[in-house]
């Protein structure tokens, strides 16, 4: 021993003993506190690792491109709980934190597409997104070029589309180019012709019947997928003044 050291440990020197073991009582508060935020960061842990996905539904058509504007409709496993909403720019619609189970979706894409409504189901499970991934086919186009009489005023006079029993559509021939694009569904016969205005945009129409003896109509045309067809209506000067809608008020000057 040399100096109070042997075998170099200074045997005088008293040995640690940690704060929290001291038994005073500042010293058991803080080391409830530290046992409390463990307990609560192991909690925060299990929780965020069972926290379920959310639930995506996602609509595209046949080539891969996303679809907006769906109405979407999802029911929780029990069927006591159902949540609705859109598709987004990039065809879905989405939600977290839902039950886990199987949740039963229904897709009603846009009127565009003449699609019955789609059935599907996700199962919703912890830390991984649900996803159904469904697809419609694009509905077939007529480019109708109505061509205005010598003489007539120009307007933005309606054609329709009648396809099979019950399908329609309605659009607007333009000002300056007399062009009317009629969306349609693919792979059923339809036909396009004159009426008078029945919405004030594009749309389905509620009418199914075409006057073709009264305005000029064109022969059946049949889509395929995708498919853009045109046509060409010739009305006289007396169709035409029958269909073309009245001239819109001007607005009041300030």
């Amino acid at each position: 021993m040399k100096n109070g050291i042997a075998n170099g440990v200074d045997r005088g020197r008293p040995g640690f003993t940690p704060w929290f073991w001291s038994g005073r009582l500042p010293a058991k508060i803080e080391a409830a506190i530290v046992v409390c935020v463990f307990a609560a960061v192991i909690a925060i842990m299990i929780f965020l690792f069972e926290m379920p996905g959310p639930l995506v539904v996602h609509l595209q058509d046949d080539v891969k491109e996303p679809i907006k504007g769906a109405r979407v409709s999802c029911t929780s496993p029990d069927g006591a709980t159902s949540y609705a909403g859109t598709t987004d720019a990039y065809g879905e619609a989405k939600w977290p934190g839902l039950a886990k189970g199987a949740w039963k979706c229904e897709v009603t894409p846009p009127d565009r597409f003449h699609a019955a409504p789609l059935i599907g189901y996700a199962t919703v499970v912890a830390r991984h997104p649900a996803m159904w991934t469904t697809s419609v086919e694009r509905p077939a186009r007529i480019l109708v070029q109505v061509i205005r009489p010598a003489g007539a005023p120009r307007a933005k006079v309606a054609v329709r589309a009648v396809c099979g029993a019950s399908e329609t559509w309605e659009a607007r021939a333009g000002l300056l180019d007399g062009r009317a694009m009629l969306v349609v569904p693919h792979g059923v016969p339809c036909r396009a012709g004159l009426v008078v205005a029945e919405l004030p945009r594009d749309g389905p129409s509620t009418q199914t019947m075409l006057d073709c003896s009264a305005q000029p109509c064109t022969p059946p045309l049949t889509g395929g997928v995708g498919q853009e067809m045109s046509a060409t209506l010739k009305p006289t000067l007396e169709q035409w003044a029958a269909v073309r809608p009245p001239p819109e008020p001007e607005a009041p000057a300030n």
